[in-house]
C-alpha cells in the first residue's frame, strides 16, 4: 500500500490536527512534496510537531522520509486523483473531473485483484451445481433472470 492509500484509509483514526494536514496532502500532494515543514503546518493550520506526528503514524522516520515515500507513490504512477466538482466548474472542467477520478478508483481497484483469487472463484462458480442472485432496490433488475 502508498502512502496516499495509508492516508486515505488511515484517515478516520487520525486527531482533528492530523486529519488537517491529511486534507492538505490529499488535496495536493504534489504541493506537499516542495513544502517544508512549516510550510505545511502553516498551510494546516497546524504546528510543525503535528506534521512530524503525522508522519510517524504513517510508520515514516519523520517529515523528510514521509517526503520521499510520496513522491515514490506519485513517481510510480500510483493513480491518486482528488478532485472534486465545484459548482462554479464547467462541462468541460465537471466531465473531466469525473473521469479522472473513476479511471483512478479503477486503477487502484485493478491493482489490488489477485489473479490467483479470481482463478479460484472461476473454478469454484463454474464447480457449482446452482447459483443464485439476489438484488435489492436498484440492484434487484441486475439480479433478475427471465
Amino acid at each position: 500500500m502508498n502512502i496516499l492509500e495509508k492516508i486515505t484509509q488511515h484517515k478516520s483514526a487520525f486527531s482533528k490536527s492530523e486529519r488537517k494536514v491529511a486534507e492538505v496532502i490529499l488535496a495536493n500532494p504534489q504541493s506537499a512534496i516542495h513544502s517544508s515543514i512549516a510550510t505545511l503546518a502553516k498551510m494546516s493550520d497546524v504546528s510543525e510537531p503535528t506534521v512530524n506526528r503525522f508522519c510517524r503514524r504513517l510508520d515514516t522516520k519523520g517529515f523528510p522520509d514521509f517526503k520521499l515515500h510520496l513522491a515514490q507513490s506519485l513517481a510510480n504512477g500510483t493513480p491518486y486523483v482528488n478532485r472534486h466538482v465545484d459548482e462554479n466548474d464547467g462541462p468541460d472542467e465537471y466531465t473531466n473531473k469525473i473521469f479522472e477520478s473513476t479511471m483512478a478508483s479503477l486503477e487502484v481497484a485493478r491493482q489490488s485483484v489477485c489473479v490467483n483469487t479470481v482463478n479460484r472463484v472461476v473454478d469454484l462458480l463454474t464447480q457449482a451445481q446452482r447459483i443464485s442472485f439476489f438484488g435489492l432496490g436498484a440492484s434487484a433488475s441486475v439480479a433478475h433472470m427471465h
